[in-house]
């Protein structure tokens, strides 16, 4: 939303955050009603988290002595929930990290950009509303992975940290967002209009996935990887909300390299350092996507003209 200026009355900066909220709802429906309108798509999402759900339960069959063995104390032994919280949590972090950069790519192809900078709104305003859809999309994946995982495949959950996981939620998808506001700058800022955009090809791509411990526990890496993994806020959300959510999972215990040196708990390394990368991505985020746009309304190239 647009910052107010220090010397403006109380009344006009009143007035433009009720003006800022006000667009945000109208693209938040416009999102909503084309979402709702693309039903297939509804029923396809639900068959693939079903399909990815029950791949990894058929790995966990096969594999369920060793992994429950591998996963340690810290995160219980039921691989199928150690497994659907990874799964339901890179959706939720892949939205917040990769859908910025494509809602400014769709505006900038269809030739809606410039329209939309035109209007007296906060050049945030358009780029969070168009992830309404996205969030209407991915976020109530959630429910489904972890609805097929305990009725079909014998995940099971405990719900007495309810509050302190949400907690931990939102600190990673604020910090997720803040990466995905540099990777989103990049479009203009550095001209990545094509192909791997290489903030979240790092990111999501290639350290989440194969460092932060969606699958397999961190504990497996050689150590200097799990330093590695320390870079990105997944490692600890993960690590936070398995010992949280999984029975059978110990809120003690360090597991991570970051939190064997430190002389706190766990969870208060884990929430610490989310909290921190939240104060410093955001910021950065927002600052570098403004500059892209700045650049891209000096040179002329918000838009691509057909």
């Amino acid at each position: 939303m647009r910052v107010p200026a220090a010397g403006e009355p109380r009344d006009v900066r009143v007035h433009s955050l009720i003006r800022e909220i006000a667009t945000l709802w109208a693209f938040a429906i416009r999102e909503y009603r084309i979402w709702q309108s693309y039903r297939v798509n509804q029923v396809m999402w639900m068959v693939n988290i079903f399909v990815t759900t029950l791949l990894f339960f058929l790995m966990g069959q096969m594999v369920k002595g060793k992994a429950a063995h591998l996963m340690g104390a810290a995160y219980g032994t039921n691989y199928m929930s150690f497994i659907v919280v990874g799964i339901a949590m890179n959706v939720f972090l892949f939205t917040n990290l990769a859908d910025p950069y494509t809602r400014i790519a769709r505006s900038y192809f269809n030739g809606t950009m410039d329209l939309m900078l035109l209007s007296p709104m906060s050049i945030y305003t358009p780029l969070l509303g168009f992830m309404t859809k996205s969030m209407l999309d991915d976020y109530p994946r959630l429910f489904f992975v972890g609805g097929f995982g305990m009725l079909l495949f014998g995940a099971a959950f405990r719900f007495q940290y309810t509050l302190p996981a949400l907690g931990f939620t939102v600190l990673v998808l604020s910090s997720a967002f803040g990466i995905g506001m540099i990777s989103a700058s990049s479009f203009y800022l550095l001209n990545i209009k094509r192909g791997t955009e290489p903030v979240r090809f790092l990111v999501q791509q290639l350290l989440a996935t194969l460092l932060a411990g969606s699958y397999y526990p961190v504990t497996v890496l050689p150590r200097p990887l799990q330093w590695v993994a320390c870079l990105i806020p997944h490692t600890y959300a993960f690590d936070a909300l398995r010992r949280l959510m999984d029975p059978g999972a110990h809120l003690g215990g360090a597991v991570l390299p970051l939190q064997q040196i430190l002389p706190w708990p766990p969870l208060a390394v884990d929430g610490a350092v989310l909290g921190l990368m939240t104060l410093i991505l955001i910021p950065v985020g927002l600052l570098l996507y403004a500059r892209g746009i700045e650049k891209a309304r000096r040179n002329g190239t918000l838009t691509r003209w057909q």
